[in-house]
């Protein structure tokens, strides 16, 4: 599929008024004939400032590109320089998070390392990988972040097979595991840079286990570890 490269597209590009099919129009002038081109949403952001999500389809595959619309004219992105905020970046998390929020209702529970249980407290979901350095540091000051928060898990590796196996350590130990302090413990031992896993320890059927566990959050959207988002913002 040609990536469409919103960078490229001029702010203020002109369409006269900015429908459906014209964004569409525009958008299939810039991509192969072969993939389908569909408007799916369309909300304001700020003011008369519209967010307009376009997918592109082929072959059973699609992304989504997001563009900003007001009147006859197209941005790349809306920048609100008071609140210093990327209206792109808001959105983005936005699909991102619908598209989670499909699966992750229904998701196994094996699947999910839950830390803290306080209903006053709201949840935060992470997709992390135990051999992601950035990762490592948010597993660093879980405590921190469990003072204010709940945490909910989901071993997302972006890495090769090493972090496949480790991964699919990581919930078979958890399953023991008597309390929040016993997964955290767990979590550092696999996390840890200086960790080897033997590879007689993981079969590949489990390893292929965490695979289409991830596959499957990829194709939600998850593009990238952590990512982090509100439970509550599942909807």
């Amino acid at each position: 599929m040609k990536k469409v490269i919103l960078a490229s597209i001029i702010a203020a590009t002109s369409l006269m008024a900015a429908s459906d099919k014209q964004i569409e129009d525009f958008y299939s002038q810039m991509v192969d004939s072969s993939v389908k081109v569909k408007v799916a949403d369309r909300h304001k952001v700020a003011g008369d400032i519209e967010a307009v999500v376009v997918k592109l389809s082929k072959d059973g595959n699609s992304q989504d590109e997001i563009v900003f619309t007001k009147g006859d004219f197209i941005f790349p992105d809306v920048i609100d320089l008071k609140e210093q905020k990327s209206y792109l970046a808001e959105v983005k998390k936005e699909v991102i998070a619908k598209g989670i929020s499909k699966i992750y209702k229904d998701e196994d529970k094996a699947n999910i390392i839950v830390l803290g249980s306080d209903p006053k407290k709201p949840t935060i979901i992470m997709f992390s990988d135990p051999e992601c350095p950035y990762c490592r540091a948010e597993l660093a000051k879980i405590e921190t972040t469990l003072k204010d928060n709940n945490v909910e898990i989901v071993l997302t590796p972006v890495h090769d097979v090493s972090s496949l196996q480790k991964s699919s350590l990581i919930y078979k130990d958890v399953k023991a595991a008597k309390s929040d302090s016993d997964k955290v413990k767990i979590l550092r031992k696999y996390y840890a840079e200086d960790y080897n896993v033997d590879d007689k320890s993981v079969s590949k059927d489990d390893v292929a286990k965490i695979d289409n566990l991830r596959k499957k959050y990829f194709a939600a959207g998850v593009r990238s570890v952590p990512f982090i988002v509100n439970k509550s913002d599942l909807k």
